[in-house]
């Protein structure tokens, strides 16, 4: 089975208003058939309003767009949703309820306790249960407004990370973390010579209180330290890191199984940069800024993203000092820079039936 998904292309074919990916943005949403899925209804719109010093986050002119059209469309009710410190702090990348035209709303509530707990009959790892933004179950209708960008843990962040580590609970999102992995530590081979932590070249190594510590955002599998090491003290198991991008997968997937064919997908394909919006800083992007993709399909939407990252012309010169990228191009360019394959979470998607990685696109003019 093959899903079609409508794309807004960043590039004009002239130099016409009409032209413009704002211009575009608006055909795409009157061509998604927003009244047959929103009329009538709540609608939760799930998007990441980042921190820190970051900018890079979906910009506010089309999240008013959007919300517009879901209010033209029909929808009785429409509010943004993210983590409460998020929520707290978007002003300061322009989100108010004056700008966006709808309520900002923290996703398990100001106190944290709007949620539901579904255990899971056989745990994944260290994960029993799955916590859930009670915000979003309340709803009709799902919209996941996406911004795609790479990932130090996952190699990429798009639909489903969106809804997986920000749909939930910040204790889920610790369970989830806890997932990540893929390098062992012997302690009592360790002599704390520290040569690991001074020949990781990317930094994602420490020591402290005499244990290892390793950052799994920085670590890219290059197996310097298990090399360097003289007592065989580290060993790796590398794509371990598929565990996390599998628990996240499951997540997203629980969270849809409410929502069947009342969620909708929006990815952003602009300012794509190396690292999450969540990294708290925006650096230059990585491709030129291609244009927006829509669909109904979780595994369509991603894998198409994806594919389109990857057919792009790669901006070497945005890359920090230092910053390695591997030369082997059968690989997707997140890979080549974070060593995680990004397609492992859209694999997981389509095992678990959230539809299929078949997909056409129609262009919107």
């Amino acid at each position: 089975m093959s899903s079609e998904l409508l794309f807004a292309s960043y590039a004009p074919r002239s130099m016409s208003p009409d032209q413009s990916i704002g211009a575009k943005f608006d055909r795409l949403l009157a061509e998604f058939d927003l009244p047959g899925s929103v009329k009538n209804r709540s609608v939760a719109v799930k998007m990441h309003l980042g921190g820190g010093n970051g900018f890079s986050t979906i910009h506010p002119f089309f999240v008013r767009k959007l919300v517009k059209a879901l209010k033209n469309a029909g929808a009785k009710d429409v509010f943004i949703t993210d983590l409460k410190h998020d929520v707290e702090n978007a002003v300061e990348r322009g989100y108010t309820e004056e700008v966006c035209g709808c309520r900002l709303v923290p996703v398990c509530g100001a106190d944290e306790s709007e949620y539901c707990t579904f255990p899971l009959e056989v745990p994944f790892k260290t994960m029993d249960r799955i916590e859930l933004s009670k915000p979003i179950l309340d709803a009709d209708v799902l919209l996941d407004f996406s911004h795609v960008k790479g990932h130090g843990v996952c190699g990429f962040g798009g639909a489903s990370k969106n809804l997986s580590m920000g749909a939930v609970t910040n204790a889920m999102r610790q369970m989830l973390h806890a997932q990540e992995g893929g390098l062992e530590w012997d302690e009592s081979k360790c002599t704390r010579c520290q040569k690991c932590v001074t020949n990781c070249p990317d930094k994602a190594m420490t020591f402290k209180d005499g244990k290892l510590r390793i950052f799994f955002h920085n670590c890219k599998y290059c197996r310097h330290c298990m090399l360097i090491c003289p007592h065989d003290a580290i060993k790796i198991e590398q794509g371990c890191y598929v565990d996390f991008q599998q628990a996240m997968a499951m997540t997203s997937a629980k969270l849809l199984s409410f929502f069947e064919s009342r969620a909708l997908f929006i990815n952003m394909l602009m300012d794509i940069t190396l690292f999450c919006d969540c990294w708290g800083m925006t650096t230059p992007a990585l491709v030129p800024d291609l244009g927006i993709l829509a669909g109904r399909d979780i595994v369509a939407i991603e894998q198409c993203s994806l594919d389109l990252i990857n057919k792009a012309p790669f901006y070497r010169e945005s890359l920090p000092p230092g910053w390695s990228c591997s030369e082997d191009t059968s690989k997707h360019i997140f890979e080549r820079l974070h060593g995680k394959n990004p397609y492992a979470v859209v694999k997981a998607l389509e095992e678990m039936g959230m539809v299929s990685s078949n997909y056409t696109v129609r262009e919107i003019f």
